[in-house]
This record gives structure tokens, C-alpha cells and sequence, in this order.
């Protein structure tokens, strides 16, 4: 269960002694059971850097298992932090909030060869995408994506994370999962063309969107290879990584570790 926690922004900067990761994580647990009556079981700082043009601010990802009312939840806080200062809320030169601007940082586990759709692993740049595939933007942006890196494979890696948005594309589940199936198989055409299916968004009937992947692909997946126990672990890990990097939308784009929200920066290093 996800709880949500209203953060009083009204906080502006704190005066500590020493600011340490161990100094942010006690701080941040501190102010919340206080003002928020909420007893915070664990805290973890995921990932944390230095901001580029920030004069020396860090930030902090902070995952916090929480319990309000008896009832257990994982929260998603981003702390600020420069010299003796910590603050909830940062915002850049034009006044966008920071916390709309950064994410956590990729970490290197996450370029691993099962996730590696095209390009070469030993290529100077690394993208990571998370996608659905019934996203329209992600209908528009992706293909392009895995093109750009096909055409240059000696410059990008593409690694590729699956976020089926089935609250609002039930049909992506299924769907998603063909896509593991031809992404195992190194069959990147395939998964290129299940951005393209022909099928009601909505759709849940698994044989209409098992018949729909044929008509587009030429492949009879079967229900047994939909629900494999390898297709349902490859699934969990996408999940994980998704919360581990506080992804919340698609489609999302890092390259070389940071979030990019242009989701066009790779182009730059396009010849």
C-alpha cells in the first residue's frame, strides 16, 4: 500500500551541526513521527550526488516504511542539503521546484545483459528506458529511441524496463509480457511492432489480445508463455527498478544515469 504524505513545505532550512547522509536520514525521521505523527520503521537513502550548477547543493532520495493508523506504507521523500543546511524544498533559477527536475540516479546493477535491448554494452552511453506500450508517447518517442541506438550501436546502449500502465491499459499486461517473451528471444523487431497493436486499450480478454499480437507479429504466443514463472519474475524486477528509481510515469528516459525530462538529450551524441 502507498500512503502518501503531505510534507509541511513551510520548513524552510534547518540549521544542523553537520549534514551526513546518517545526519539527512535522522533528521528527516525525526521531523515526520513529530509533525506527522507517523512512526517511521526504516529509512534508506537510495541515492544521492551533487547537483551540476547548484552551487554545491546534494540531493537525497529517501525511500521511508511508515506506519499511520496501524496500517503499514512505503514513502518517497527528496531532501536538499549544502554545508550545515537541509531543506524539503529546493527550486532552480527559474523556479522550477527541483523535485520536479531529478530522480534518483540508475544504479549499475540495472545495465545488466537481460535488459540490454540493443547497441553495446560497452558503448560510451547508456540509455534506460521504462515504457508501456500503449502509451501514446511512448508509441511516439521509443521506436525512435531503439532506432536511433540500432543505427548507432557503437555509441548507445539501450536498456529496457517494462511499466504496464493496466489501471488505465488493462491490455498492456498481457502485452507487456509477449514483449518480454520477444525481448529473451533478441526478437527487437517484434517488440518495436507491439507499440502498433491493433486491440481496444481496455481490453482484458487475454486470447483477443493473444489473436491481435499474431495478426501484427506472425507469432502464436500461447497462455502457458504468457504466465511463465520466468515472465512473471522478469516482470517483478522491471516493478522494482521502477520503484527504485521513483518512477511514476511513462515514457521515462535516463541516459548515462540521470533522468533526462526532454527524453531527447541522447540525440547530442548523435553524429
Amino acid at each position: 500500500m502507498k500512503i502518501k504524505l503531505l510534507l509541511l513545505m513551510i520548513l524552510a532550512t534547518v540549521q544542523l551541526s553537520a549534514v551526513s547522509q546518517q545526519g539527512v536520514e535522522f533528521y528527516v525521521k525525526k521531523y515526520i513521527q513529530k509533525k506527522m505523527h507517523a512512526p517511521v520503521e526504516k529509512i534508506e537513502t537510495i541515492s544521492s550526488y551533487l547537483m551540476e550548477g547548484t552551487n554545491g547543493w546534494k540531493v537525497y532520495f529517501l525511500s521511508l516504511d511508515v506506519k499511520i493508523n496501524g496500517r503499514k506504507g512505503v514513502v518517497n521523500q527528496t531532501v536538499f542539503s549544502k554545508g550545515n543546511k537541509i531543506t524539503f524544498s529546493l527550486k532552480s533559477k527559474d523556479g522550477t521546484s527541483y523535485t520536479k527536475l531529478l530522480k534518483p540516479k540508475v544504479p549499475t546493477s540495472a545495465y545488466d545483459d537481460e535488459h540490454l535491448l540493443v547497441g553495446n554494452k560497452n558503448a560510451p552511453h547508456k540509455i534506460l528506458v521504462i515504457s508501456d506500450p500503449f502509451c501514446p508517447f511512448c508509441q511516439e518517442i521509443v521506436p525512435e529511441i531503439i532506432e536511433a541506438v540500432e543505427d548507432n550501436p557503437n555509441t548507445f546502449g539501450l536498456y529496457y524496463y517494462h511499466l504496464p500502465l493496466v489501471r488505465i491499459h488493462p491490455a498492456s499486461d498481457v502485452t507487456t509480457k509477449a514483449m518480454h517473451i520477444f525481448q529473451q528471444r533478441g526478437d527487437v523487431l517484434n517488440v518495436k511492432l507491439l507499440y502498433h497493436l491493433i486491440v481496444n486499450v481496455k481490453e482484458k480478454n487475454i486470447d483477443v489480445i493473444l489473436k491481435a499480437i499474431k495478426f501484427k507479429t506472425g507469432v502464436q504466443l500461447t497462455k502457458k508463455e504468457i504466465n511463465a514463472p520466468s515472465i512473471k519474475r522478469a516482470m517483478a524486477v522491471d516493478m522494482a527498478m521502477k520503484k527504485r528509481l521513483m518512477v511514476t510515469g511513462t515514457p521515462t528516459i535516463f541516459i548515462d544515469g540521470l533522468w533526462d525530462p526532454s527524453r531527447v538529450a541522447y540525440k547530442k551524441f548523435i553524429k
